[in-house]
């Protein structure tokens, strides 16, 4: 499941750097970035490998791979941080303000999650998920369902495209749909969406993403380090590459005309602190 492999006429003095990420919308976005400032403003050949959630941490843990900038907390991913977290190096809070939870579209006249169970028939008992692995779905199926009386609903599983395809086809027909969603995403530029309320916070208060790093990463991959430890992007920039990606622009060409245009924000990732 490697991409971005380079032939050898391209190998890099400097070596390759291995980075992983989940088959999100915006770790897809954000890995992008990351690679063509490596590559292209840094020297290095990188690898990239799309994981799920949890061999991403052991991967990163075991050393397979160097980096990854898709790490949720304190509670989406707080089962795999419990787990690997002693042993990886942190390295930054490179979006801040991030949300997950049960979205559905405006029109929905709900506003609560503990509203669900009285309006069981409209969403036909089910919450559209995505990958079975995502530390999201397994925090919703155990805690979140149970908590406000609808663990017999079914909580399927699918994947990220998968998701907003379903909620896509649902707007169309202004049926009531419930999905597993989260910010940053594209689809809050695409339709009129709301988070329904978690009273009971069973999914946290807010979440920050952060840059980990292998075992010795300071010490093995110093630049590498330093970038990561400065690498942050806004909701803007973030949502520009992920839009870009979404109408159908390759990831690697919408993260290379972000680089290009946002020449400021790369130069202050990458100086030496």
């Amino acid at each position: 499941m490697l991409e971005g492999q380079k032939t050898e006429e391209k190998e890099s003095e400097k070596g390759t750097v291995k980075i992983g990420y989940v088959q999100w919308a915006s770790a897809e976005a954000s890995t992008h970035i990351v690679e063509e400032v490596l590559e292209e403003k840094m020297g290095y050949n990188v690898e990239l490998s799309v994981l799920q959630t949890g061999g991403m941490y052991q991967a990163t843990t075991d050393g397979e791979i160097d980096a990854f900038v898709c790490s949720w907390l304190p509670d989406t991913d707080k089962n795999y941080w419990e787990k690997h977290g002693d042993k990886l190096v942190e390295l930054n809070n490179n979006y801040l303000h991030a949300q997950i939870g049960i979205v559905v579209p405006e029109y929905v006249t709900i506003d609560s999650i503990a509203e669900m169970k009285d309006h069981a028939d409209k969403f036909d008992k089910r919450i559209v998920g995505i990958d079975p692995g995502a530390a999201q779905m397994i925090v919703i199926k155990d805690k979140t369902m149970p908590n406000y009386g609808i663990e017999d609903w079914d909580l399927e599983e699918s994947s990220g495209p998968a998701m907003t395809a379903e909620l896509g086809r649902s707007i169309k027909d202004k049926e009531w749909v419930a999905v597993t969603g989260w910010k940053p995403h594209w689809k809050w530029s695409k339709w009129d969406l709301k988070f329904l309320k978690d009273p009971d916070l069973t999914m946290g208060e807010g979440e920050y993403i952060k840059s980990m790093g292998r075992p010795n990463i300071k010490k093995d991959l110093p630049e590498v380090a330093s970038f990561l430890e400065n690498y942050q992007v806004t909701t803007e920039q973030l949502g520009s590459v992920m839009l870009a990606i979404q109408n159908g622009k390759d990831p690697k060409k919408a993260a290379e005309e972000f680089v290009k245009n946002n020449k400021e924000a790369v130069n202050k990732w990458i100086q030496n602190k």
